[in-house]
């Protein structure tokens, strides 16, 4: 699928961790305006499930449904698997990302940015069981600002996990890569 007016496809993968789901959320990313756009299309999640055998499956999402153009990955800890797996299989489309105190910190001021200025738009309720789990993560999430000028993003743990709240923010690493892409060659005559 190509892009069409200043769009391209990103995705975000954020890996199982402990009793955390895999999550695959789709956005399109907007270029027409100087600041990306990211708007929420899909979202995918499975919990208790390796991640060898979701491998084929998130090729299959990633490469032949929505065609992705970037793809960042959770490549910290368990997730550094994955993310080798889909840069093997997909190439420099894949970004792995590795959460540090600093980078996580510099994302969640990326995403806040994002927020506050409208450029991170759901889709709309649908009832299912991602547009669920996603307002719910984004409503117990909690920001902590740290002395040393860094932010720390969360859910707590016991309120629940953060998957689709770090898979939305990932997918602001994959915007990062995104270029404006325009048409090249020359008007035909007509005969």
């Amino acid at each position: 699928m190509l892009p069409q007016n200043d769009r391209e496809r990103r995705a975000h993968n954020d890996g199982e961790r402990s009793q955390d789901s895999t999550v695959i959320t789709i956005a399109d990313v907007d270029m027409a305006n100087r600041l990306p756009v990211l708007r929420i299309v899909e979202q995918y999640q499975w919990t208790g499930i390796a991640h060898s055998e979701l491998y084929p499956q998130m090729v299959e999402i990633l490469k032949n449904t929505w065609n992705c153009h970037r793809i960042a990955v959770d490549a910290t800890g368990i997730g550094q698997p994955v993310a080798s797996f889909l840069k093997k299989e997909l190439g420099s489309k894949v970004i792995p990302f590795t959460f540090t105190q600093r980078s996580k910190s510099a994302l969640g001021f990326e995403l806040l940015s994002h927020v506050n200025s409208n450029r991170l738009k759901l889709y709309q309720q649908d009832g299912s069981r991602e547009y669920r789990e996603t307002m719910f993560q984004l409503e117990k999430a909690k920001a902590q600002y740290r002395p040393n000028q860094t932010v720390n993003f969360y859910v707590p743990p016991w309120e629940g996990h953060d998957d689709f709240l770090m898979s939305l923010a990932l997918l602001i690493v994959a915007a990062k890569e995104s270029t404006v892409r325009h048409a090249k060659g020359s008007v035909q005559q007509e005969f």
